[in-house]
């Protein structure tokens, strides 16, 4: 059957001979279509877009977004003694008036000028802006900030503690299109439901960045020794990210291409073996793309390892092709017939290694994870046809290149060091096994300690802006970021019931504060705020009376009275039937890992005090914790689909049951003794590190079919385990070795990168290349060896 096969690829090869031009029309026809779609890719590095379109935590932040609007807001800190002063007041109203006119997609922003003062004259109930009345003088300052100190509303949100620092917070719309303000004079016209028919979209990436890069402007143009400035929050954390993973990554996958046309044009020296590889590689990256186009699949985080996966899988089957080729032309000075000789060697070996990373990868398609499952579709999509374009349009072009053979001994060098290499593994195999075993078990007890994380901050170089103010933020202000809580009655007015108020208000004061020693909860705002605040201005202002009121009437005759105030507060906490009520709860950002307890604490008190509500948390903590946990768990399930998929094709590549798992030991072992490595330089397991191990199992199992292939071929024809390792060293391990030491060189250079994740990616990727390329260098040789001798190759 092998026989047959290899065959079929020669005639192949004989055809691509014959119509070189008709085959390298047919392979550019193949791509052009998905190559043509390019204009329309997006990104998305929202925290939602790690979610699929299905998935119940996403469906439940949509309705929340829907009834109150975005949770992620920009958190502008500013630092001053002199915060209680007309200087600073002044200054910090024009920055204000200057963030409300000049930013878009702006909802609204909020900050001691205009947060709500409430207040009682009489009977009647005043809610006004706290600056309304601007001081005139020092005894209103004073004044003021007696007021501003005392209200338990503003501590912690828009100002510090000791009245050092306070905040600015910029709420930017949760749905936006080109044509809103437009359709808000037409909305006037319509009723509700006429409303509820228009499309809304959600805010994109490249509208966020232009909120971020506004803000940055203006704010720069304030900051001053007395006018100490930071800021936090996830659109601007989410948008440097963005554009700092992007930056590195397009950087370094030019960096990993340019190293690779170097050290290929030293190896062949020639400059259609150096950018012929490269037309593969780029037309199936855009292909690729393309087709993410297409789809409507957007480049998200973790899809950015794309390129970088595509580029290991074509370089290592484009530099077998070539190395075989260049051999066989060298040696014979016969163009067609060499086509023909590299594609009936290695075309099949190169057909199943295209096949079964194919398959590898495609495990990842049944993520719970969008973008995860994204890679697996569209990733294996890029390898095969990166395969095609190797088994079509490469030959094809090297048969129209005028090329001159070389003389045969520039690559004696090549052969006398394959040949040292083959000797230990062939020579003492069981030595070998034994300490590739031992560092395999070694592996797997350090991988216990490995610690897991999911934390984008630390990604950030400790310098950045982003990363600074976050943490002093988080320091000062008690968070940045928050989770929400939902607690639906089903009934008309539910929130207006006095018992449940009190509930609700019990467990603000038993939450707001907690701390589990991993993280705390260091802010709640809800509509027992604004209820407490009524019932004392109605009652002189008497702060005794701070408190929820005993009578539903009572209640209900407040809350008429604030609506009726002209403040629109109530809208960000309880729905026009009050039968919604939303719980905000603000945490400092820490490592997704972290929040766990807290998130689980809140939700079963929640539960358990409201056992009689439809009761739903949400916001962007969960999400977080929420998309870490499935990436973890989709991520075990989906390298144990792809080990069962991989052996059962090298089952039947191998011709044998026992073989075939026998040659799955060279691809494991990469990645388990790639642990140790995580362990020694303390690199957590977190969402890039995760997917390492698809580009780990592309290249291993690529070389130990390569390797097993012509290990078979050269045993069946000299029936000596030995001399056929030193034939296969001879062939495809050249390949091998020259494609990974490209390969892993590339990758190193990502350590250069500003993120950490991104050296973290660039480390571990080159460092799995090396342990691969030994495997099946040092571990597969031993194996066959060791299996030739107990008879079990047939």
């Amino acid at each position: 059957m092998y026989k047959r096969l290899e065959e079929l690829f020669g005639r192949f090869g004989a055809f691509i001979t014959r119509h070189p031009f008709v085959v390298i029309l047919f392979s550019l026809a193949i791509v052009a279509f998905p190559i043509s779609q390019l204009p329309k890719i997006t990104m998305d590095t929202s925290t939602e877009g790690f979610l699929h379109k299905d998935d119940p935590m996403l469906l439940h932040y949509n309705a929340f977004k829907e009834q109150f609007g975005r949770d992620e807001h920009i958190v502008i800190a500013i630092t001053s003694d002199k915060i209680f002063s007309i200087p600073f007041l002044t200054k910090l109203k024009q920055l204000h008036k200057e963030l409300e006119d000049n930013l878009p997609y702006l909802d609204e922003v909020t900050s001691l000028v205009n947060v709500r003062n409430t207040r009682g004259e009489g009977d009647q109930l005043i809610v006004e802006d706290l600056l309304e009345n601007f001081p005139k003088n020092e005894q209103e300052v004073a004044k003021l900030k007696k007021i501003a100190m005392g209200n338990e509303f503003y501590r912690n949100l828009l100002l510090s503690k000791d009245g050092k620092i306070t905040t600015i917070i910029i709420e930017t719309q949760a749905y936006t299109s080109d044509t809103k303000e437009d359709l808000n004079a037409m909305f006037d016209a319509f009723d509700d439901a006429a409303q509820e028919d228009v499309k809304k979209e959600p805010l994109t990436d490249e509208q966020n960045a232009q909120i971020v890069k506004k803000v940055k402007e203006i704010v720069a143009k304030y900051e001053a020794k007395d006018f100490d400035i930071h800021y936090a929050g996830s659109p601007s954390v989410m948008d440097a990210l963005k554009t700092m993973m992007r930056e590195d990554m397009q950087k370094f996958t030019r960096v990993t291409i340019a190293i690779i046309l170097v050290f290929l044009f030293l190896i062949f020296r020639r400059i259609s073996a150096t950018f012929y590889p490269l037309i593969v590689i780029v037309l199936a990256l855009l292909s690729t793309v393309g087709s993410m186009a297409y789809f409507g699949a957007a480049f998200k985080l973790p899809t950015q390892i794309v390129p970088s996966l595509l580029i290991a899988v074509s370089i290592g089957a484009t530099v077998h092709v070539l190395s075989i080729f260049f051999d066989r032309f060298n040696a014979t000075k016969e163009k067609a017939g060499s086509i023909i000789f590299t594609l009936q060697h290695s075309g099949l070996a190169i057909m199943m290694t295209g096949v079964t990373t194919a398959i590898g990868i495609a495990s990842f398609a049944g993520s719970e994870v969008a973008p995860i499952s994204d890679m697996g579709v569209f990733a294996s999509l890029g390898v095969v046809t990166s395969l095609f374009l190797t088994l079509t349009l490469l030959p094809a072009l090297l048969m129209v290149t005028r090329l001159k053979p070389k003389p045969v001994s520039d690559k004696h060098r090549l052969d006398n060091l394959m040949q040292k290499l083959a000797y230990l593994p062939t020579h003492h195999p069981k030595s070998v096994l034994f300490v590739s075993l031992a560092l395999v078990l070694i592996s797997l007890m350090l991988a216990t300690n490995i610690r897991t994380s999911h934390y984008p901050l630390e990604w950030f170089p400790k310098d950045d802006p982003n990363y600074i103010g976050t943490h002093y933020i988080d320091a000062n202000m008690n968070g940045s970021l928050t989770m929400e809580m939902v607690l639906d009655t089903k009934e008309e007015n539910g929130w207006q019931n006095p018992k449940r108020l009190q509930k609700l208000d019990t467990l603000y004061h038993e939450l707001e504060g907690y701390d589990d020693g991993k993280t705390y909860i260091g802010k709640i705002v809800s509509l027992n705020n604004i209820i407490k605040e009524s019932n004392r201005a109605l009652h002189e202002n008497n702060q005794s009376y701070y408190s929820i009121p005993k009578d539903q009437a009572l209640v209900s005759q407040e809350l008429l009275l604030f609506e009726n105030s002209g403040s629109d507060d109530l809208e960000d906490v309880v729905d026009s039937q009050f039968s919604k009520l939303r719980v905000t709860l603000k945490l400092p950002w820490v490592d997704s890992i972290d929040t766990e307890d807290i998130l689980n604490h809140v939700k079963k008190r929640y539960h358990e005090v409201f056992s009689d509500l439809d009761v739903t948390m949400t916001g962007i903590i969960p999400i977080l914790s929420h998309t870490f946990t499935m990436a973890i768990h989709s991520s075990v399930v989906s390298y144990f689909i792809a080990f069962m998929l991989i052996a059962i094709c090298m089952m039947f590549i191998m011709g044998s049951i026992r073989l075939g798992l026998i040659s799955m030991i060279p691809n494991l072992s990469p990645i388990i003794i790639g642990l140790t490595i995580m362990y020694i330089y303390h690199i957590p397991l977190d969402m890039f590190t995760l997917l390492i191990g698809s580009i780990a199992i592309g290249l291993a199992v690529d070389d130990t079919i390569h390797f097993m292939h012509n290990f078979r071929r050269y045993y069946h024809s000299s029936g000596d385990a030995i001399a056929a390792v030193e034939s296969t060293f001879y062939t495809t391990g050249k390949a091998m070795v020259i494609t990974s030491i490209v390969l892993s060189l590339g990758f190193y250079a990502y350590m250069f990168g500003q993120m950490q994740s991104v050296q973290n990616f660039g480390f571990l990727t080159g460092s799995v290349i090396v342990l691969a390329l030994l495997a099946d260098l040092m571990l597969a040789p031993a194996l066959m060896v060791l299996v030739a001798k107990k008879g079990w190759i047939r």
